[in-house]
């Protein structure tokens, strides 16, 4: 599961922003877990998280993760991270995670998270860039899929090389102090992340030839083409490069 294998991460950017207990938390595009209960780690029971999410599914999910947790300074809101309605200036850590990537306009989402920050507190974005997202042997099927989702996202509005904008985005927000650090993997067979680019083509597959990116019969043996590929375990993949980006807001 990707919040698993994120973890790690996860604790280690945490461990860079020093949250003292009793802070105040919030997790834009929770999903139905997102990083509450990391979060609600390091504020301790006198701190407070919030879970922001858009999806009803997802904030159904995520509501019940955190009973299951006994997550007592954790709560889960509907709401758009854009505009959150929530209280200016009161989170002492805003955090999104994968968020800007799957948005337009992503740049909406940073405004907002600035503005939720107090003065002297930090935000903080963890954000995919598909640039390195590739296989070796290369695969033809691979590299024409990839060409019809850039072009699907494209017409969406969505950014799929957002990761490396992330840091300016940021400062342009008016956060000072920005640090960033790239992550990067390779998905050996059997890892359960070695198809996620199949599955990304899964998701938008009616819409793509609904809307004539691509005929069904054409994607059809893409993708067949592209899962054999994968199947063999002499095919290394790579992953997204993740930017961790973060800074404080004066």
């Amino acid at each position: 599961m990707q919040v698993q294998e994120l973890s790690g991460e996860a604790n280690w950017l945490f461990d860079q922003l020093h949250i003292l207990p009793g802070a105040s938390a919030i997790d834009l595009g929770c999903g139905p877990q997102g990083v509450l209960d990391l979060q609600a780690d390091r504020v301790g029971p006198q701190g407070n998280v919030i879970g922001l999410e858009q999806s009803e599914g997802f904030v159904a999910s995520a509501r019940a993760f955190v009973a299951d947790r006994k997550l007592a300074n954790v709560k889960v809101v509907q709401g758009d991270a854009k505009a959150t309605n929530l209280p200016r200036g009161s989170f002492d850590v805003v955090h999104a995670r994968l968020v800007l990537v799957n948005v337009p306009q992503p740049r909406l989402v940073v405004e907002e998270m600035v503005a939720l920050a107090k003065p002297g507190g930090v935000v903080v974005s963890h954000e995919a860039d598909y640039l390195p997202h590739c296989c070796d042997p290369p695969s033809p099927a691979w590299d024409w899929l990839f060409e019809i989702l850039e072009a699907f996202s494209e017409a969406k509005g969505i950014d799929l090389f957002v990761g490396r904008k992330t840091h300016r985005l940021l400062r342009e927000a008016g956060i000072v102090d920005v640090q960033v650090r790239p992550v990067i993997h390779v998905y050996p067979h059997g890892h359960n992340r070695r198809s996620i680019f199949l599955d990304f083509i899964r998701n938008i597959r009616d819409a793509a030839i609904k809307e004539g990116f691509v005929e069904e019969g054409e994607l059809d043996v893409l993708m067949a083409e592209l899962r054999q590929h994968l199947d063999d375990p002499g095919t290394q993949v790579i992953s997204h490069l993740f930017f961790q980006a973060w800074g404080r807001k004066p």
